[in-house]
Order: C-alpha cells, then structure tokens, then sequence
C-alpha cells in the first residue's frame, strides 16, 4: 500500500457512511459549520439536491467550501449525452472537476487552530466518474499535509460495492463511522468533539 510515507502522526481522516436518506450530507454540513464558527479553516465541497417545480429531485449540485460556489454535479435530464451515467442521473464531469479539484488543496491553518480542515461529501458513485477527483483524493491520503479530513464515503447498495471506497476505508489513517437516522445525531456530536482535538481546539463548555 501507500502508507509508508505518511508519517505515524500525519492527521486522521474522518468519515461516515450510510444508505441514501441516512442524513450524511446533513451531519458533515453541520458539523463544517460548527467548526468554522469556531474559527477553523475549512475547505472542500458538499453535494446538495436539487429539486425541481413539484418538489421532486432532478438532480445535484456540488457547492463549495468556504466560499459557496455552486455548478451542476448531476442531473436526470438536459445534460449532453456522452455524460456518464450513475442510476437515473447523468453526470456533468467537467462542471464538477471545475469546482472540486482545487477545494481539495488544504487550505493554512487559522490562528484559531493547529490545523485546517478538508471537507468531502462525498466519495460517491457520481463523483468517481472523475479520474481526476479519484487521484486527487489518492493524493491527499498520501500527503503528509497537516490538515484533517472530514467527510463522507458512499455505501454499498443492494451488495454492490465500490472497490475505490473500500480501498479507502481499510487505510490507516482513515476512520468511518456507519450512521442511520437514529444514530446520527450522536455520532454527530462525537465527531465534532473529535475533529475539534484533532484541529486543536479545545471545546469550550
């Protein structure tokens, strides 16, 4: 593997998982937010829904952090049809490339903590459409950069497993915590307890 070159005290990489629904977006927004009231410097990128006139999903975008730009990830129609394909939703690969790629680079600690933080929601079947956004994430695993990284892989469904996420989850720095409705909101609240430590914040209460 490629651990060798990261150092034993190179910073953890935490992430959940889930099955759609499960409210991992939700929980890394959230807890991103908490940690840049506090003072944290953040970047990276979420992945939010798009719904259409009736209320129903059409589609997703990705959304930068800090700063909130915002470009097309996927949509179920009006994409050019060489798009890849994930389920019903074509996938606008350059659009995401775009905006996600340099979110990736870990930004200078703040004067607030030791370490800045990198957000990814999520490693997910859309995203992987981009070989780029895979090596890139390879990359940073590898980088002894003194940032931590918070975010979140996708799940397998129906047994269909993805080889990329696997391949992430069983690496040593990395971390996941599996959540459901019922449990997220505690693992929500001992994820932010972590990634405050881990940045060198100490919580304050």
């Amino acid at each position: 593997g490629g651990d060798a070159q990261v150092p034993p005290t190179a910073p953890p990489w935490l992430m959940v998982t889930g099955q759609p629904g499960s409210g991992k977006t939700t929980l890394v927004r959230r807890v991103a937010e908490a940690l840049a009231q506090r003072g944290v410097a953040l970047r990276g990128f979420f992945t939010e829904e798009v719904l259409g006139a009736g209320g129903s999903r059409v589609g997703f975008d990705v959304v930068t952090v800090p700063d909130g730009r915002r470009g097309v990830l996927s949509r179920k129609a009006g994409l050019p049809a060489h798009c890849p394909r994930t389920g019903a939703y074509a996938v606008d690969v350059a659009a995401f490339e775009a905006l996600a790629l340099p979110a990736l680079s870990p930004p200078p600690p703040s004067a607030a903590a030791r370490r800045s933080v990198v957000v990814i929601d999520e490693v997910g079947r859309m995203e992987l459409h981009s070989a780029a956004f895979q090596a890139a994430v390879t990359r940073l695993l590898a980088s002894p950069a003194e940032a931590v990284v918070f975010g979140a892989l996708t799940a397998p469904i129906y047994g269909h497993r993805v080889p990329f996420c696997d391949a992430i989850a069983a690496h040593g720095r990395v971390s996941v915590d599996r959540i459901t409705q019922k449990t997220r909101d505690a693992v929500r609240e001992a994820l932010q307890r972590r990634l405050l430590r881990e940045v060198g914040l100490r919580e304050e209460g």
